[in-house]
């Protein structure tokens, strides 16, 4: 008989419960969107399986697979600027947890998991496929310079310099083969600057304008943009969830 796995849930959106962003804090990153609440829970069971299985995937060891997926909603927030989108200035209680070296190990495991699906995802483009120009949205490398420019600037906005990289760089003018390639080789820093981060300063918190920051916080908002950005190029190629 299978395990009943229960998923603690932390949702946003206006009052009236439209545009909905799920956050499933037990998977780091895992979030899911709808165009209302109701819909966004209906996807969320599958979209956790998705996760589950990219986890596999790339190596990550996952029990109790097939278990059955019972979804818990912790909190409903309905007060905030952009609700529904990822607000900034949004708190869960896993924010306020120190980041400990075994929170930080599993948020990079997640992380490289993700970096891996994206990059086997882009590598099988053809290269009228990566910079095709949909009627609404990016180009898929739009989205890829995107994550990587957003990504850059959660982890050296909180955790400092990354040794070797004094900025970005110039992606827009970068040919496939070497924004692959310098993505590759700053991700390498930024990994390096969030595991020699003080053990003094795994809680501290930060104010910036409204909002509050932690380590917690960055390294949830930071996945969470790669895998919603992930979910867009899966549905652009075609991947059904």
């Amino acid at each position: 008989m299978g395990v009943l796995m229960v998923y603690r849930l932390y949702l946003e959106s206006g009052p009236q419960k439209k545009k909905t962003m799920v956050h499933v804090v037990d998977l780091p990153g895992c979030v899911v969107t709808g165009p209302t609440t109701d819909e966004a829970l209906r996807r969320t069971p599958a979209v956790i399986r998705h996760y589950r299985e990219l986890l596999k995937k790339h190596g990550v060891v996952v029990e109790c697979l097939e278990d059955e997926i019972q979804i818990e909603v912790a909190q409903h927030i309905m007060e905030g600027s952009w609700l529904g989108n990822g607000d900034p200035a949004l708190l869960v209680p896993t924010d306020l947890e120190p980041l400990t070296a075994e929170k930080r190990e599993r948020s990079i495991q997640c992380a490289e998991c993700m970096r891996a699906e994206l990059l086997e995802l882009v590598n099988g483009l053809s290269d009228e496929q990566w910079m095709a120009q949909p009627e609404k949205g990016r180009s898929i490398r739009s989205i890829l310079q995107h994550i990587f420019g957003a990504e850059y600037q959660y982890i050296r906005g909180y955790f400092g310099k990354l040794d070797g990289v004094k900025g970005p760089g110039p992606v827009e003018t970068m040919g496939r083969g070497e924004l692959l390639a310098w993505m590759a080789f700053v991700r390498v820093r930024e990994l390096e600057a969030i595991r020699a981060w003080p053990v003094e300063e795994q809680a501290r918190q930060s104010t910036h304008g409204q909002q509050i920051k932690t380590a917690s916080k960055v390294m949830r908002r930071m996945l969470e943009h790669q895998w919603e950005h992930l979910l867009e190029i899966n549905d652009r190629v075609g991947v059904e969830i």
